[in-house]
């Protein structure tokens, strides 16, 4: 791996994408130079032993934080970007084909296949139009147009825009449903409306992915066991599932949005065995339990740096069983991690 880039700098290392992902090539090869990036100083994968580390500017400023981390990239010595978060996605994908050119290698799609990974909207509409299960959705522009809601109470209001369970709620009746809609409105912008598919976190399924310019690498499957909160947020336990006609049902909804490049992961809802897979949303990015593959034996990570340098790295390195993983189950806790003082007269 250390031969094969002269170092990666992994984004996001607050959360568990990225946190996954540095941890997974850290195993991958201990000699890689590994640069642990985040907005946020006090993120503890800046802090992760045998790497560096850096604070970047938010990727609101799409231009700002590009220039902080070609800044970085320059003075470190890296020739790889793996991006965790969906905004830093969104402000590297108008420039990645350029960068990659230049011999700085970013593994994210095209600003109009990236789109589909940060508006629920357009993506359910999209999988509307090619006959993907998705659940009866309302896309409402006005609070007059949800009296034409028929999808049934409770139902599901949520931005198109956003990450977990943010600006999530379950109203019950119409009333409730347009009180509902104006503050969540006013908080988090344009939402959609859709009808409650019923189930516990063990029913929602992640389709995670590896793409080298719309050609699929591998894929791989888990599902939730319990999450933050338990009515659905962050997956804080998981486990590697088996499932054909799952995996084909994520990968339908990523051909339909392609062509993909790097990491993407499809969140599908199967309300019980035999039922179809109601479409959620995708994450263009690491998905958060991309760290159990890696325990699982298939580490993602480590394939997307080999294809960086070259489809012939791969040779070897993915399982030719199916699934190309083994069971497995994990479960997030805390880790207490102390950090270095601050220097006199700083907070």
């Amino acid at each position: 791996m250390s031969e094969l880039s002269r170092g990666v700098l992994v984004t996001g290392v607050g959360a568990p994408p990225g946190l996954g992902t540095l941890r997974s090539l850290k195993q991958a090869d201990s000699e890689l130079k590994l640069v642990a990036a985040d907005i946020n100083a006090l993120a503890g994968g800046l802090f992760e032993p045998g790497t560096q580390s850096a604070v970047l500017p938010s990727a609101a400023d799409a231009k700002a934080y590009r220039a902080a981390v070609r800044a970085v990239c320059a003075e470190r010595q890296l020739d790889i970007i793996i991006p965790g978060s969906e905004a830093e996605i969104a402000a590297l994908a108008p420039v990645a084909r350029d960068w990659t050119a230049d011999g700085l290698r970013v593994p994210v799609a095209d600003p109009d296949v990236v789109a589909f990974g940060i508006d629920k909207g357009q993506l359910l509409s999209r999988c509307a139009e090619r006959g993907l299960p998705c659940p009866v959705t309302l896309q409402p522009e006005h609070e007059a147009d949800l009296d034409a809601w028929s999808g049934g109470f409770p139902c599901v209001i949520k931005p198109r825009t956003s990450r977990g369970a943010r600006g999530v709620s379950y109203p019950e009746s119409l009333t409730a449903l347009k009180e509902t809609w104006r503050e969540t409105q006013a908080a988090h912008g344009p939402c959609i409306v859709q009808t409650f598919i019923p189930g516990g976190a063990e029913t929602v399924y992640t389709i995670g992915s590896l793409w080298n310019r719309g050609e699929l690498v591998v894929s791989t499957l888990h599902r939730k066991l319990q999450t933050n909160p338990p009515t659905g947020g962050v997956a804080v336990a998981g486990e590697t599932v088996d499932d054909p006609e799952l995996m084909k049902a994520g990968l339908a909804v990523l051909e339909a949005s392609g062509p993909w490049h790097g990491l993407a992961a499809v969140e599908v809802k199967r309300p019980a065995p035999g039922e179809p897979a109601y479409l959620l949303e995708i994450n263009p990015r690491m998905w958060g339990f991309g760290y159990l593959m890696t325990l699982a034996g298939l580490n993602v990570p480590e394939l997307l740096v080999r294809m960086l340098a070259g489809a012939e790295h791969l040779d070897g390195h993915i399982p030719s069983t199916f699934p190309p993983y083994s069971a497995k189950r994990m479960v997030r806790t805390w880790q207490d991690i102390e950090i270095p003082s601050p220097p006199e007269g700083e907070t």
